[in-house]
Formats: C-alpha cells, sequence, structure tokens
C-alpha cells in the first residue's frame, strides 16, 4: 500500500522547520507501523491455521525504511512463500512427484503433521504396503494388515485444493492504515522536540 499521498497532505501543513523534520519522522512513523504489522500477521497465523509449526510463525520478515528510501515492507520470507500463496490467493498444488501423502490413522506431530521419515518408517514394518488394494474400490494409499482387516494409514492424493483464508494483504492493509497516522504524529511532536535549534 503507498502512504505517498498522506505525506504530501502532511508536508503542506508544516513550516519550513517541519518540512526538514519530516523524513527522519516519515522513516521512524514507517518502521513502527511496519512492526505492528509484522506483530498482527505473525499472531493471525495462529487464529487462521491449526497449531502451525515454529516455522511457518516465523514467515514474515521486514524490510525496514531510512530517511532516503521512505518504504517499509513486511513480506514473506521465499520458502514459507512457496506454501503459504496458495492460502492467501486459493488455488490447487499439484503432488510435486507421484502424490500429496495426507495421514489417515497414523500419528502425527503436535502440530498435526506427518513427522519427518514417517512414510519410510511404516512402511519397514512387513504388514504395511504401499499401493491400492486388489479387488477395493478403496483409493491408493499406505495399507497396514491388522488380521483379516486393512487400515488405511495414509492416503494418496494427486492434488490438493486450498480455499484463499490468509488474506495476509487486507488484514495488512486495514493496520497499516490505522497505526501510520498515529505513529507520525508521534514521530514529528519527538522529532520538533529534540530538533538542534
Amino acid at each position: 500500500m503507498s502512504l505517498q499521498s498522506n505525506l504530501r497532505d502532511v508536508e503542506r501543513d508544516l513550516s519550513d522547520v517541519g518540512r526538514r523534520q519530516l523524513p527522519f519522522a516519515a522513516s521512524v512513523a514507517l518502521n513502527n507501523t511496519a512492526g505492528d504489522v509484522h506483530k498482527n500477521e505473525t499472531r493471525r497465523l495462529s487464529k487462521v491455521f491449526d497449531r502451525p509449526t515454529p516455522f511457518t510463525r516465523k514467515a514474515y520478515a521486514i524490510r525496514r525504511s531510512t530517511k532516503r528510501r521512505l518504504e517499509a515492507r513486511v513480506f514473506v520470507k521465499p520458502i514459507q512463500a512457496r506454501y503459504l500463496k496458495k492460502q492467501e490467493e486459493g488455488g490447487t498444488r499439484q503432488a510435486p512427484r507421484r502424490a500429496i501423502v495426507v495421514p489417515q490413522k497414523v500419528r502425527v506431530n503436535k502440530y498435526g503433521n506427518l513427522p519427518k521419515g514417517a512414510v519410510k518408517r511404516n512402511l519397514a514394518n512387513p504388514k504395511v504396503f504401499s499401493g491400492k488394494p486388489n479387488g477395493s474400490a478403496r483409493g491408493a494409499g499406505i495399507y497396514k494388515r491388522q488380521g483379516k482387516k486393512l487400515v488405511k494409514l495414509m492416503s494418496y492424493i494427486p492434488r490438493a485444493r486450498y480455499e484463499a483464508r490468509l488474506s495476509f494483504r487486507r488484514s495488512a492493509a486495514k493496520t497499516a492504515g490505522h497505526r501510520f497516522p498515529v505513529h507520525l504524529e508521534r514521530a514529528l511532536i519527538k522529532a520538533f522536540a529534540t530538533r538542534r535549534r
């Protein structure tokens, strides 16, 4: 979102002394606003997602403003952006290889995900196999033989469909719109109070 027009309006109402203080005050206000956006959006991740991992909770980063470059950014780090993009925009994720593995009746970690190496560990059990059971309408996956029963531990799906639910852009813009004027006013007051006479 652009805050340039807001700064022009403020600049018109300032004295010559105030205009000299504006770049510093605006930079401080932009960085404080970015800090608010970062904090709020990080907090929102735990509301949008069920038990997000620490890696996901560290998805956002800040590029800070300077007096010469009056722009502050809150952005998603590249690795997290690969999977959070679908949560922001919606859409379909194709399986990177053969299929996406979805847990069914198998232990997951505290974040609700398959632990690392879970597929390999389960397939090491002679009672467990991968594929589609003969003569069954059940889909492909990883199955365990329990007596005469077959228990589906994990399912294979070719693609996953995501609804747009993160709303990072909308929420961040709302926070920035509310907080920037407050931070700018405070920064200007402080700049005037501490300026060299």
